[in-house]
């Protein structure tokens, strides 16, 4: 089988082709070389073969190709890169938030630049000491009372912190992060069919691919996903791509949150500082009405399906109360550090009032000084709490005095009780888990309880800080892994550029070759002996 004569011009014009072509593609990765998110793109190329061999030819007539072929341009991307990117970047977000929260937290409770609740208390120690060695004049009552004033003040500037910036955190989730979160979502189902579209037109969009990967490791920092892509077909022979997103449970289940432009919505309620998470996936399936529960509460079990995100470091610090919720490995999380506080405040204010308890007489009538001291706001509360206790009107009105002397029948300059208040602010106290009966949480003084909240905020904010950094180092190198395979390097398109320069000019030489060959075939060629 002879070959077409002028076969060799389509094989150089398809070479000249495929090198103009490559040479676009350098010059568009060269262009976007700090486009955030582009990820380099190649020519794809094939060898354009003959057909099947036919009667007509022989076993002494050479098949040569007919050349290349440009079957289209793709993106180089490890999708494996991918999946451990998204994986850190859940965790990388679930720690940032946790460590965002115990930030505001400490700046309630760390006393290191300022004074607050621990200075108040050794004053109130030394107003005492100052009256125990007094004659109990209504001056030095008048001081104590200013002191302990002071120091309820405080607890409720405490109180009030506290609750604000629990309210501030509930408040970004409610009308921020879910939302934000939503319209993440959103945004990725419609470029996924906008791509799907392309596809069917034969328009790669890769654009459009990189937008959605960003999209897609944006959404990993919020959640702990899975991304899948699947061949959807459209005809007997042609299929476009299908993406489908889903959650990853911490059981180890997913549940789609995306499929192509199908989306599940969620939102969130907060009652009785108890923030509740439902994800609708009515959109994807409209028999699956029956939203799924991210935060669950049985009695002072709170559970969180999920493990990793920001959403689930959130939901920790706003629900979660370690063992104030019965177990002692989940997160202390807002709950834990007000309720220690609480602890504190109730104990102190118990503890006193029960010193200052009026004497008896035989027919069990209060006799001399004492009465309550602190009382709650409103009243009857069984506890007291950093928010609630009050220094009691009737002692700022003189009606309840400090009860100096134990026995009020005793000589006139003995303080003895007043002694045994001073003894109750150094003495160790057992303060208990009022969830959990018998559970003593620590013991010691005020003071040292005081403290032991603040190192229990200072190592936990301090390993939250070493865990984020560990997963922002593992992200990092996995980020500057998936950068060597997708980026962009000027070295590597500049000899891409030299390379494909020079292939078009070879195959420009061998098409003025092949007409020089031809030229002489018809023009230079003739009857001998004319």
């Amino acid at each position: 089988m002879l070959r077409a004569t002028f076969a060799g011009f389509s094989v150089a014009r398809g070479a000249m082709s495929a090198s103009m072509k490559a040479l676009d593609v350098t010059g568009q990765n060269i262009s976007n070389v700090y486009t955030e998110g582009y990820t380099r793109q190649r020519l794809d190329q094939t060898s354009f073969a003959p057909g099947y061999g036919n009667y007509a030819s022989t076993n002494y007539v050479a098949q040569i190709g007919h050349g290349v072929l440009v079957t289209g341009v793709s993106q180089i991307r490890d999708p494996y890169l991918d999946i451990q990117y998204r994986d850190q970047m859940a965790d990388v977000g679930m720690y940032d938030a946790k460590a965002s929260v115990l930030e505001q937290i400490e700046g309630v409770f760390d006393e290191t630049m300022k004074s607050a609740v621990k200075d108040a208390l050794s004053d109130l120690e030394s107003k005492l000491l100052d009256l125990a060695n007094s004659t109990g004049s209504e001056l030095d009552d008048s001081i104590v009372r200013s002191s302990m004033q002071s120091l309820v003040n405080l607890f409720h500037s405490n109180a009030t912190s506290l609750a604000s910036k629990r309210e501030q955190v509930t408040d970004d989730l409610e009308t921020k992060m879910i939302p934000e979160l939503n319209q993440l979502m959103k945004n990725i189902a419609e470029l996924n069919k906008t791509i799907k579209s392309s596809d069917i037109l034969g328009y790669p969009a890769l654009e459009l691919r990189d937008q959605r990967n960003q999209l897609l490791d944006d959404l990993a920092t919020y959640l702990p996903i899975e991304v899948k892509y699947e061949d959807e077909k459209i005809s007997s022979t042609e299929k476009v791509e299908n993406v489908i997103v889903s959650l990853v449970m911490k059981d180890g289940t997913r549940r789609e949150l995306i499929d192509h432009d199908k989306y599940g919505k969620f939102t969130a309620e907060t009652t009785n500082k108890f923030t509740a998470v439902t994800l609708d996936l009515s959109n994807l399936d409209p028999n699956n009405t029956t939203p799924v529960d991210i935060t669950k509460l049985n009695g002072n079990n709170k559970e969180i399906s999920i493990n990793g995100g920001t959403l689930t470091g959130i939901l920790n610090m706003l629900n979660s109360a370690g063992v104030f919720d019965g177990d002692a490995t989940t997160e202390k999380g807002f709950g834990y550090y007000e309720q220690s506080f609480d602890l504190l405040v109730d104990k102190f204010a118990k503890t006193l009032n029960a010193l200052n308890e009026p004497a008896k007489d035989n027919n069990g009538n209060p006799v001399g000084d004492g009465g309550a001291l602190f009382v709650t706001d409103p009243a009857g509360a069984a506890s007291f709490t950093a928010a609630n206790i009050k220094v009691n009107e009737e002692w700022i009105k003189g009606n309840v005095k400090l009860k100096a002397k134990i026995d009020p029948d005793s000589g006139t300059t003995q303080n003895d009780n007043i002694n045994k208040m001073i003894a109750a602010l150094n003495d160790k106290q057992k303060f208990e888990n009022p969830n959990k009966a018998g559970e003593v949480l620590f013991e010691g003084t005020f003071y040292n309880y005081y403290v032991d909240i603040e190192s229990t905020l200072g190592i936990d904010q301090q390993a939250t800080d070493n865990l984020l950094k560990n997963h922002i180092t593992v992200a990092t190198t996995i980020a500057q892994s998936k950068d060597q395979v997708s980026g962009v390097s000027l070295d590597e398109e500049g000899v891409n550029l030299m390379q494909y320069q020079q292939s078009y000019t070879a195959s420009a030489r061998l098409m003025t070759t092949l007409d020089e060959a031809l030229d002489k075939l018809i023009n230079g060629t003739g009857v001998v002996g004319r």
